[in-house]
């Protein structure tokens, strides 16, 4: 260290005042340059809300950390709030660590084949497999997810990651009894008002997430409804801080959710504008994630397309898909930017 900065201060030994302060600020100059030349990167593959949450739900976190950070939180509350809100019993509601780990839960039970309408949320098929079950990709249609035959059939609606919405209500009457119907439906807020779902059959279970619209991904807060939901809670609950938050959400939480609805849905609209006329296009749907494809481009290319202008997005090879990639849609200058590097292709 001591070398290095006598080598650094011996360039100016030879040199007046005047030129030792010319050569800093032209190095300083050259730096800014350099700063201002560079493009920071754009990460749209990851399908959390790009904002922190609501400043009262962060509040209500911390007061009960702090009130409780050596205690079980009490889980009557949250589950009382929960069925209320969905005209159920308590017993059929759990609070979980996120829609991930209470999807998890509910396919333990599950054997056989289970049909997984696809593209899909990308982890369903992994959790049917470990669960036992056999996961068989089906179109996301009605009409298909009956004529699967399966015991069970697992949904995801609004789609991630197409964004489409599935007719769940047509879908539950139609299935056998006997059959199981779960539906992930942790961007269910980015969605226009829907009939209930919970209760059209008994073999059903709904999973919501406070992960997406919420903004809450960093809490892994999410509820399973449906009959005997409870059993698939975490044996000791969920932390205090979580549970308060999602109480606020639950309570005080509506207004904020329909802003990000709106805001997601203009920035689907401006997009799709934005590349109107162009190769590019994307399914009309509800939410913060689009899947684009290229009359021009496959998957590969648009994703490495983009990632030369540092704009990165999920190549669709993760769900198999080679035409599409999924990119999340952020704020107005996310869009404008995605929209111009896609032009560029």
């Amino acid at each position: 260290m001591i070398r290095r900065l006598r080598d650094y201060y011996r360039q100016f030994e030879e040199l007046s005042p005047e030129e030792v302060s010319r050569d800093l600020i032209e190095r300083r100059h050259a730096e800014r340059a350099r700063a201002l030349s560079e493009v920071p990167p754009l990460d749209l593959t990851s399908p959390a809300w790009h904002e922190p949450p609501h400043a009262e739900a962060v509040n209500a976190a911390t007061y009960a950390l702090r009130r409780a950070v050596n205690a079980y939180a009490d889980p009557a509350p949250l589950r009382e709030a929960i069925a209320a809100r969905h005209g159920v019993e308590p017993a059929d509601v759990a609070a979980g660590h996120g829609a991930g780990e209470l999807l998890r839960a509910a396919f333990r039970g599950l054997e056989g084949e289970v049909a997984v309408a696809w593209p899909g949320w990308g982890y369903l098929p992994r959790l049917v497999d470990e669960a036992g079950g056999t996961p068989i990709a089906v179109e996301p249609d009605v009409d298909a997810l009956v004529a699967a035959g399966t015991p069970a059939v697992v949904v995801c609606s609004p789609n991630d990651p197409t964004g489409e919405l599935l007719d769940v209500g047509a879908l539950a009457g139609r299935l056998d009894e006997s059959v199981w119907l779960i539906v992930d439906a942790a961007l269910a807020e980015f969605a226009p008002p829907q009939p209930e779902i919970v209760g059209l059959r008994d073999r059903m279970i709904v999973v919501r997430s406070f992960s997406k619209a919420h903004a809450m991904a960093g809490f892994r807060a999410g509820y399973a409804v449906g009959r005997d939901a409870g059993r698939l809670a975490p044996v000791a609950g969920v932390s205090a801080p979580a549970q308060a938050a999602m109480l606020w959400a639950l309570a005080d939480g509506d207004a904020v959710v329909a802003r990000r609805r709106a805001a997601a849905a203009r920035e689907r609209e401006r997009l799709a504008a934005a590349l109107a006329g162009t190769p590019f296009s994307f399914p009309a749907g509800h939410g913060p994630l689009v899947w684009l494809s290229s009359t021009e481009h496959d998957g590969a290319a648009i994703a490495a397309g983009l990632a030369a202008q540092r704009v990165y997005v999920t190549p669709g090879s993760a769900w198999g898909d080679d035409g599409h990639v999924r990119a999340a849609l952020r704020d107005g200058a996310a869009t404008d930017r995605l929209s111009a590097a896609l032009r560029e292709l």
